[in-house]
């Protein structure tokens, strides 16, 4: 098989980067509370800004004072797998598996009893099946994606709205890969069904408001809808300059459509951004990479 083909097949698996965690009272609640939603936003502004040792700490803090809801573990699982997309390389990995199986056996010991227990279960097995994925492990990535699809349809959308992003980017992976699954029962192409369910998280979403940006830059990327990629990004870099997701759909973007000037502008951004970084090797061999093919 050409890694041409691999490749499609592994972003066909794509899990959510990054969902938004809450949690309310001892497990969950119908809606959560105005405090709690503070700070989970707070949480994906260091994420976003990219200061991760502060954004575990936010973690740590929900885990404290929520012990018996997934939401804290499925959190500091995804902030360890943005980290090593971000390094790009495996330096947390054996932390990301720790705190996943620990979430999920949580999750897995409340199943049924309250949705947004299901909803962070699902979460948190998406996280472990991203960076699978990742790592080209292709069964056992698209074992923990069904798994997780599984609990994300049994949610009602009217109650928890934000399971739309789940489903979304699944059914959006599913679709553009839907002539290599052909083996696969129920593999449809609901592409625009789900950009729209994701665009309207844009605005709609409780949690994923602003994360759902990550997918919807590199679906559109993906449908060569390069000037949305731009406006999407640029309003991720009004608020988190140094983004290192929106800065390289930027160049991308850029790129694809010839406007070379641009690109190399961005292409200096990322150069001062990766330079701040005291572990950058891998950083550097890709972007000396990239900047080798686009000379």
């Amino acid at each position: 098989m050409s890694m041409n083909r691999i490749e499609k097949i592994k972003r066909a698996f794509l899990p959510a980067l990054l969902l938004t965690v809450t949690c309310v009272s001892f497990l969950f609640a119908n809606s959560p509370d105005p405090r709690i939603v503070q700070e989970t936003n707070n949480c994906i502004d260091l994420v976003f800004a990219e200061k991760f040792a502060d954004a575990h700490l936010a973690a740590t803090d929900v885990i404290r004072r929520y012990p018996d809801s997934p939401a804290g573990y499925f959190l500091r699982g995804a902030i360890y797998h943005y980290q090593m997309l971000y390094l790009r390389k495996n330096t947390f990995e054996q932390q990301l598996y720790e705190t996943c199986n620990r979430g999920v056996q949580i999750g897995e010991r409340n199943k049924g009893k309250d949705k947004w227990n299901d909803f962070f279960l699902a979460a948190t097995i998406g996280v472990q099946g991203s960076f699978e994925r990742v790592n080209g492990r292709l069964v056992s990535s698209l074992k923990l994606a069904t798994r997780a699809i599984e609990i994300f349809r049994t949610l009602n959308e009217d109650e928890v709205k934000d399971v739309l992003y789940g489903v979304g980017v699944y059914d959006y992976w599913i679709g553009a890969n839907v002539r290599l699954l052909w083996w696969m029962p129920g593999a449809r192409d609901n592409r625009p069904a789900a950009l729209i369910n994701l665009e309207r998280m844009r605005t709609e979403g409780f949690f994923t408001r602003i994360v759902v940006n990550y997918d919807l830059m590199e679906m559109y990327l993906n449908e060569k809808k390069y000037q949305k990629v731009v406006e999407i990004a640029s309003g991720v870099l009004e608020k988190y300059p140094t983004n290192s997701i929106a800065l390289w759909a930027l160049y991308e973007a850029y790129n694809a459509l010839k406007r070379e000037d641009e690109r190399n502008a961005v292409a200096m951004r990322i150069s001062v951004r990766i330079s701040n970084e005291k572990d950058n090797s891998e950083q550097m061999k890709y972007y000396e990479k990239k900047m080798r093919r686009n000379s």
